[in-house]
């Protein structure tokens, strides 16, 4: 009875330095199983890895941009023009992995580009995200490009004594996509060199 007794003692003076031992293994487990996702994918996942290029990434290349009718509806406005094939450029500008297809207007004589459309696909259907126009102040045209994946108007700005060859400043406006539309990201005047007398 005193030996049983004895034992009941020392196995219950060992039980409270289980208690906090068993009660981690308990939270631990329950943390694993927290932050784990269940899907068994997380060791095949990097965070560097880039999205699938979607099937129809070029799609807008196939298509007749000269036919679509924001391209028509800007002719008209403009009163004339035409589409410079050869200079369309493409780029993903929505970063949603499908080209945009930039669209220059030109005049087709001294003033080259006069404006500027720029499309998407939407359902199957070229539509435009942004017009971009000469300034009709300007004895120039309108250029855009892309550099480093952004969208890039350039104008020039005559000075009073400029000659038409040779603006005193180029006005270079960034766009960004917003998720929505193209904004404007920033506006700066480019110093140009004069000419040579």
């Amino acid at each position: 009875m005193i030996l049983w007794a004895g034992k009941s003692r020392c196995c219950l003076a060992r039980a409270p330095a289980f208690r906090p031992t068993l009660l981690l293994l308990a939270l631990l487990g329950l943390f694993t199983f927290a932050c784990g996702s269940g899907d068994g994918g997380d060791a095949e996942r990097t965070p560097t890895s880039e999205p699938p290029t979607p099937a129809d990434a070029g799609a807008i290349r196939n298509v007749d941009l000269a036919e679509a009718a924001a391209v028509q509806t800007l002719l008209r406005q403009l009163g004339g023009g035409e589409v410079d094939k050869q200079s369309v450029v493409y780029a993903d500008l929505t970063k949603d992995g499908r080209d945009e297809a930039v669209v220059p207007i030109s005049s087709g004589g001294t003033l080259g580009n006069i404006a500027y459309v720029v499309l998407t696909l939407r359902s199957g259907s070229p539509t435009a995200l942004l017009t971009a126009l000469r300034d009709r102040s300007s004895a120039g045209g309108v250029q855009m490009s892309i550099e480093d994946g952004k969208l890039i108007k350039t104008t020039a700005k005559y000075g009073p004594e400029d000659p038409l060859c040779c603006p005193s400043a180029l006005i270079k406006t960034t766009y960004y996509w917003d998720g929505t539309n193209l904004q404007v990201e920033r506006e700066e005047e480019v110093k140009q060199s004069s000419p040579k007398q």
